[in-house]
Formats: structure tokens, C-alpha cells, sequence
């Protein structure tokens, strides 16, 4: 039972006219949405395109060797940083 004191509560808006709104009325979240979709679109057909499979049956790496090979430190080069060397 409602008391005098609570709020008039109103019907929810029925979801065809609540998307109608949407699609007419100029909303940031409505073009913040549609970029993102695109960029989210735009990123799943790159990565299929590129970076899907290899280029060739022959370049696959385990990823044991991956790993070592990007974590790994570069040895020092002996000529860099031996600027008086050829003086």
C-alpha cells in the first residue's frame, strides 16, 4: 500500500520508445557507444587479419622460447660507450 508521503511512481517507459529516443535525440552516450563499437569492430578485424596464424607453417615458436628469448638481458655491446677508443 502506498503512503501519502512516497513519490508518484511512473510506468517504465516501454522499450521501443525509449530506443526511438536514442536513436533520434543528439546523446553523447549514443555517439561514445557508437565509436566504441567501431573501434571494438575495427580491432577484432586487424587482429584477424594479422595475427591470427602465421605467415608460414615453419614460424612457430614454442612459447618457452618466446618467453626466454623477450625476457632475456641483451648482452653489452663492447663498442658502445667507448667513445675514446678511436682517438
Amino acid at each position: 500500500m502506498a503512503s501519502p508521503s512516497d513519490p508518484p511512481t511512473r510506468p517504465p517507459a516501454a522499450l521501443p520508445m525509449r530506443f526511438l529516443r536514442w536513436v533520434r535525440g543528439p546523446t553523447f552516450g549514443r555517439d561514445v557507444f557508437v565509436v566504441l563499437a567501431f573501434k571494438l569492430i575495427l580491432l577484432l578485424a586487424l587482429k584477424y587479419a594479422f595475427f591470427n596464424h602465421p605467415q608460414a607453417d615453419n614460424m612457430s615458436m614454442r612459447p618457452a622460447d618466446v618467453a626466454r628469448a623477450m625476457l632475456s638481458v641483451p648482452a653489452p655491446n663492447p663498442h658502445k660507450g667507448d667513445q675514446n677508443a678511436h682517438r
